[in-house]
């Protein structure tokens, strides 16, 4: 509470005709030292305050009470026999006012009325008392017109237009299809003419498309006063498309096994944290070694990073592996996105598992040996007849020279 300080000093002087100290030694001069405060400082049309009066030096104080007048109205009676402000002491009178609901701005005076004791003089002083209906305003800076699925931010400045400081500032945002974190954010006090800013995170991640009206509001106190500073609203269009996409695909297939390379692209707005992908596995589709899952980590916004998984296909059925992409938003928050990945028509045969493939793979050792053995067989039989053909010709070589 800023204090306005007035100080009045005024001399009671004795009469010394009528004085029953007219005759003593010493002649003593009461004085009495005024000052006053308001909460709050400045009042808004309809809000209630207090005056307190301050009260020091060496004076009697028999009666006190302060008018009210057709704009300000005193809640409350006057005070009486308040008694003796002696050296040194202070003493301190409380009034409480209220400003009608159609007080004009401006700088109102209340007239304050003390009256003193035997020996001393009354006196009155003017207390100013200043109404303004100035209030509260936000502004939505960032907020774009266009939203897609994903966590983005808004910051929503809170102006405090009127001259003194306000208190317990709480802003509270509202949208249909929107989810907001936090639900409202506590600003506390702002001084007059400053502002402050509060951050709001929003997830349109399970939004349609559709357009949304969003808007945000401020309470605050002025002194024990409550007051709302109405809506701003800003009106958006929210688009069905994920923040996170693949881009730049590659497929290999052998037999029943697909592996997949490729990018993720952040189209979004702010960061992905602890970002992951992975095959889900499935009656139909099995993540297998050594890609059935890929860590990314942080991606920022406008960004992207590669990554390579593997499945295999269990039935014929399949035209498409799904991939699940989870993240962690700004706010920390747990999100997940499930995207397909077309396998281009090159459909596995239904019953071509691991086992299956596995025994396409024995018999095609077994084949491998019988055609080896079949060469064999024929690089021996025709070894064979060539060492009979040589073994007949010595015979006849013997023959003829006998």
């Amino acid at each position: 509470m800023k204090t306005i300080v007035k100080t009045i000093t005024a001399a009671f002087l004795i009469l010394a005709a009528c004085s029953s100290f007219a005759l003593a030694d010493t002649e003593i001069s009461p004085t009495v030292t005024l000052g006053y405060s308001m909460e709050p400082e400045v009042l808004m049309p309809g809000d209630t305050g207090t005056i307190t009066i301050t009260m020091q030096k060496n004076a009697y104080i028999a009666n006190a009470a302060v008018e009210g007048n057709e704009v300000i109205e005193i809640l409350g009676e006057s005070y009486t026999d308040v008694g003796l402000v002696g050296p040194g002491d202070t003493l301190e009178l409380t009034f409480n006012i209220k400003a009608k609901d159609d007080a004009p701005n401006g700088v109102h005076f209340l007239d304050l009325e003390i009256t003193g004791g035997s020996t001393a003089y009354d006196f009155n002083s003017r207390i100013p008392v200043k109404i303004d209906d100035r209030d509260l305003k936000l502004i939505i800076s960032d907020l774009p017109s266009t939203l897609i699925n994903e966590v983005s931010s808004v910051n929503v400045e809170v102006v405090n237009q009127r001259p003194n400081e306000v208190n317990s500032v709480i802003v509270s945002p509202e949208a249909e299809g929107i989810v907001f974190s936090p639900s409202e954010v506590f600003i506390g006090a702002i001084p007059g003419g400053n502002k402050s800013t509060a951050t709001f995170f929003l997830n349109t991640m399970n939004s349609g498309s559709e357009t949304s009206n969003v808007s945000f509001t401020v309470s605050y106190f002025n002194g024990d006063n409550f007051h709302n500073a109405g809506k701003a609203t800003r009106q958006v269009d929210i688009i069905d498309q994920n923040s996170l996409i693949f881009t730049s695909i590659e497929m290999e297939k052998s037999s029943n096994k697909y592996t997949f390379s490729g990018d993720l692209n952040n189209f979004g707005t702010t960061d992905a944290k602890n970002v992951i992908v992975s095959i889900p596995k499935s009656e139909s589709v099995v993540p297998v070694q050594p890609y059935a899952k890929y860590f990314i980590g942080t991606l920022e916004a406008d960004d992207f990073s590669s990554f390579e998984l593997s499945a295999r296909v269990l039935s014929g059925e399949v035209s498409s592996i799904p991939v699940l992409i989870e993240f962690r938003d700004p706010d920390n928050a747990y999100i997940s996105i499930e995207e397909n990945i077309d396998i281009d028509g090159q459909r596995a045969f239904a019953g071509n598992s691991e086992e299956d493939s596995g025994s396409s793979v024995a018999l095609w050792a077994v084949a491998g040996i019988f055609a080896i053995a079949i060469v064999a067989l024929i690089g021996y039989s025709w070894k064979k007849r060539k060492d009979e053909g040589e073994a007949v010709g010595d015979e006849d070589v013997e023959l003829s020279g006998e």
